[in-house]
């Protein structure tokens, strides 16, 4: 198996993030509290770029340092993953809606930094 490179997992969020503000659509809170599949599909891709910033932590802590709430992103990742009984869904909603799409410019700024391969 091939070693994995930063830029992977950068990309790999990258490509959870961009699905999120599609997802949410032009929902309000309202509306995506009693909304499961759009839920669903939200916490799933949040999840999945929560692990891959997790696991660019142990594999370039550096970089993974100049991740703004690089901390925050994996921790909740860790609630959407293993402390669902206690999940807040505004508090979702507000990460899909105010802290994804911020997160996503920082994350592509870093991978300008990668040389094309």
């Amino acid at each position: 198996m091939q070693p994995r490179r930063p830029d992977f997992y950068l990309e790999l969020a990258l490509l959870a993030l961009r699905k999120v503000p599609p997802y949410v659509g032009t929902r309000t809170l309202q509306a995506y509290l009693v909304d499961d599949f759009c839920q669903s599909a939200v916490e799933r891709q949040l999840e999945i770029a929560g692990d891959a910033l997790g696991q660019l932590r142990k594999l370039d802590p550096t970089l993974f340092q100049r991740i703004p709430e690089g901390p925050k992103v994996v921790a909740f990742r860790n609630v959407l993953a293993h402390g669902y009984a206690s999940l807040n869904h505004d508090e979702v909603y507000k990460v899909a809606t105010v802290d994804a799409p911020a997160l996503l410019r920082s994350l592509e700024d870093l991978l300008q930094e990668f040389p094309d391969t």
